[in-house]
């Protein structure tokens, strides 16, 4: 029987009560593009985090999730090809704007997270580890990108297709992650700020973890809301995937304005917000189709 771990009825009634408040309907899925929790996010970026942390505590039937569980798999299973197929790096911001909005489209409630991501090799590999830094010298509009959707507590189908410094760390990781088992991982500050960061933040005579709780204390309220998962090695020949969750993003427009991102970069620890896409010269396009039979799926 299918269930989902995080569903929290004090806190979903909690959140319930401040939707209620300002006149927003809970009760159907993707609520979060409604024109009053539009005006609401438009007065705090941040209050998109309440639509993320509803999806992770709201309570789920048995029936949703298997077919929420139908709907994903095939919907990221397309994303995944069109993402191989088009064979850019590192577009995992683009790839989780689609991927959210078709499952928006096809009655699937689900968010957009913005993680740090820690990949730890196994030992025989001799490589050193890979990470996606939220607190770094360069600028970036995100570290990683995922879909969190009931029943998997990461959808992820760009990790994969990122630039790694060595060949042999992208045979490690599978090329989708559905992952529906929550394991809680620990973090600290070395999964979150780059080396660099780290050095410039004791070279002033400081402590980074005193330093990102001052100057990023809403990335820790996000990662308290929304607790960092881990993936296990599937084998002895797989890399363990740890995800912190630092802020909450997406695009404004509906699944047929999405294409790629050109945004602006801009510190994806220091809120959370929905931005508009503006077209590249390579946009990834995905087209979605669901059917009765479950079939009906296109892609390019």
């Amino acid at each position: 029987m299918t269930t989902w771990s995080l569903s929290n009825s004090a806190k979903a009634q909690r959140l319930e009560r401040a939707f209620s408040n300002r006149d927003i309907d809970f009760r159907t899925q993707g609520f979060c593009d409604h024109p009053n929790f539009l005006r609401a996010e438009a007065s705090d970026p941040r209050f998109l985090e309440s639509y993320a942390e509803y999806v992770e505590v709201r309570p789920y039937t048995t029936d949703y999730l298997e077919d929420a569980r139908c709907k994903i798999t095939v919907a990221a299973e397309a994303v995944r090809l069109a993402v191989a197929k088009d064979g850019r790096l590192g577009a995992c911001v683009d790839v989780a704007s689609m991927l959210g909005r078709m499952l928006d489209r096809l009655g699937v409630w689900n968010y957009n997270a913005k993680t740090c991501l820690t990949i730890h090799y196994p030992d025989h590999m001799d490589v050193p580890d890979t990470y996606f830094y939220g607190v770094d010298t360069n600028q970036f509009t995100a570290p990683h990108a995922i879909i969190v959707a009931p029943p998997f507590c990461v959808v992820d189908v760009s990790a994969k297709y990122q630039p790694f410094r060595h060949p042999r760390q992208s045979t490690c990781i599978p090329e989708r992650v559905l992952q529906e088992q929550f394991i809680s991982a620990r973090w600290n500050y070395s999964d979150i700020a780059s080396p660099e960061v780290q050095a410039l933040v004791q070279f002033r005579g400081g402590h980074i973890e005193r330093y990102l709780r001052s100057e990023y204390g809403s990335m820790y309220e996000v990662a308290a809301k929304l607790p960092a998962r881990m993936i296990e090695p599937a084998s002895s020949d797989s890399a363990a995937l740890k995800y912190v969750i630092v802020a909450v993003g997406g695009v404004i427009e509906p699944l047929e304005g999405v294409l790629a991102t050109n945004q602006v970069a801009e510190p994806p620890w220091k809120f959370s917000k929905r931005t508009f896409s503006r077209t590249c010269r390579r946009p990834l396009t995905v087209f979605l189709t669901w059917t009765t039979d479950r079939k009906g799926i296109t892609y390019e």
